[in-house]
């Protein structure tokens, strides 16, 4: 019998949108992908399913003990929480501490169960990390947003060791090195696990994918390389089938207006034969009778087949919508100028990396920041920026630089979409704000949604979407944007970036990213 079921699920915002509807399934593979567009409700879904959030409606039965990864959206969340807190080990280390201290109660013994050497296994693991001079109960904020991630899947595969794990965007804010020994802890993993992950590689690790839609949950017994093929001919054969629908309303319309013709042809005959005199009105007037209803009958059966292509039209172009690639714009600046935008002399920064840095950075440039998780690569960005000091040397900044973090601070969660947008955005109106609003999905009354109810994906996209905008001669600094977002929403950002005209510094641990935008430079950390 499976171990973790759902039943007759719905979730609603507090608003009255729906996120999802009616599902119902079981978990029985021992990898499973999930995966969805942005704002589908995966985290939400992955919440109810650890019983940290009601469902509007359904129930979930689990007979194993289950833990659960979140993603970061909200730097406040950890902001002014311990590592031990962060990594959710606190009530293990308290007890281990009482223990020590000659409180050894029934409760302490059961939390430190199996877990006796984790003060030792902890700091090894913080000097595998790079980490120095920390304790459980330092500040989290402390860590790099890589090395967080690190020791919280660290602390559920080895120390909480559930036996159904749910791991929603694990592999965000990791080094290469970090997702090769993440890999390796899937495979080791005894019990089952449930994969929200829009990282390729990750996925292909999965036994089985299933994908979340507004249709509902869609279950594919394959691999994710199978599914992403499967997923192409059902976008073909989805297209083959809305254009005979289109090509069936265009010979429709033509014989519509043939038949028209036709009777106006009659009338017309009739109306001469009438003026001649040469038949019996009694005859004309039944000939007459006659056509109207042969013409009434005609445009009642057109007018039900009309019916029938155009929601033949609609549902399809509906299932299109969820399968077809979205677009995503970038402002473009007129002309790109070759000029100095940033020059670095001897500069240190005030955590990661403690060797002096010296580069120059040009309007035009496309740069890859690499380097590992703690290296200061977030930092460097900010130092850039002039929000954190440089420890030493000299930073001359000559161009607007704007900088999109991982954690979306730039976004007011108490705004609507479209108020975010026109706030940062002065010199658009209101009619291209929802045109780029639509460009990443957010149509119509979408717009008018209040931020603190998007996604991570989604808040990804508008912030994304903010910087490009904010003004064309902008040099952007992007940190690790290509988290949160949706496999699709990846390659649109990538190609958007790679016909970017103005400027740009990237850090992405994604290789499949990096190469797709195209950087012309590389500056390692």
């Amino acid at each position: 019998m499976p171990q973790l079921q759902a039943f007759n699920l719905c979730y609603q915002h507090g608003n009255g949108d729906v996120v999802f509807n009616d599902l119902s399934f079981s978990l029985t593979a021992k990898v499973t992908a999930l995966v969805g567009r942005n704002g589908c409700g995966k985290s939400i879904l992955a919440s109810i399913l650890a019983k940290q959030k009601e469902p509007s409606s359904g129930t979930v039965v689990c007979n194993s003990t289950l833990g659960l990864y979140r993603q970061m959206n909200d730097i406040n969340q950890v902001e002014n929480q311990t590592i031990a807190e962060a990594i959710e080990l606190e009530p293990v280390f308290n007890a281990l501490d009482a223990i020590n201290q000659g409180h050894v109660t029934e409760q302490n013994l059961m939390l430190v169960e199996g877990n006796w050497d984790l003060a030792e296994r902890f700091n090894a693991e913080l000097v595998r990390l790079g980490v120095n001079n920390k304790t459980p109960y330092s500040l989290s904020k402390h860590l790099s947003g890589g090395q967080l991630s690190k020791l919280k899947l660290w602390a559920l595969f080895t120390c909480i060791k559930p036996d159904i794990l749910i791991l929603d965007e694990p592999s965000n804010h990791l080094d290469a090195k970090g997702k090769s020994w993440l890999i390796k802890q899937i495979h080791n993993f005894k019990g089952q696990l449930l994969l929200i992950s829009h990282d390729q590689e990750l996925l292909e690790q999965a036994h089985e994918v299933w994908e979340l839609t507004t249709l509902g949950l869609t279950r594919y017994g394959m691999r994710f390389s199978e599914y992403q093929a499967q997923k192409q001919q059902q976008v073909a054969a989805l297209e083959n089938k809305l254009n005979h629908v289109v090509k069936q309303q265009t010979n429709l319309k033509k014989t519509e207006q043939l038949e028209k013709q036709k009777a106006q042809k009659r009338a017309s005959h009739g109306a001469a034969l009438r003026k001649l005199g040469s038949q019996p009105k009694v005859l004309m007037d039944a000939k007459k009778d006659k056509a109207s209803a042969n013409l009434s009958s005609q445009s009642k059966k057109t007018a039900k087949r009309e019916g029938m292509l155009t929601s033949n039209k609609h549902e399809l172009s509906s299932q299109l919508e969820q399968t077809k690639a979205q677009q995503f714009y970038l402002a473009q600046s007129d002309e790109a100028k070759h000029q100095k935008t940033l020059s670095l002399e001897n500069v240190v920064l005030a955590h990661g990396t403690q060797k002096p840095i010296n580069f120059q950075v040009f309007s035009d440039d496309k740069i890859h920041l690499a380097g590992a998780n703690g290296t200061g690569k977030s930092t460097l960005l900010k130092t850039l920026t002039y929000d954190i000091p440089v420890k030493a040397g000299q930073l001359h900044c000559n161009q607007a630089l704007y900088y999109l973090d991982q954690h979306f601070t730039l976004i007011n969660n108490e705004l609507t979409l479209l108020e975010n947008v026109m706030t940062y955005c002065k010199s658009l109106d209101e009619s291209t704000a929802r045109t780029l609003l639509a460009s990443i999905g957010f149509r119509k009354d979408a717009v008018f949604k209040h931020a603190a109810l998007l996604s991570g994906g989604e808040k990804m996209k508008l912030a994304m979407c903010i910087v490009s905008n904010i003004e064309s001669t902008a040099f952007l600094l992007l940190d690790e944007p290509d988290n949160h977002l949706d496999l699709e929403s990846k390659q649109l950002l990538a190609q958007s970036l790679q016909g970017f005209k103005g400027g740009f510094i990237l850090v992405s641990h994604d290789k499949y990213f990096v190469e797709s935008v195209g950087c012309n430079r590389q500056i390692g950390l």
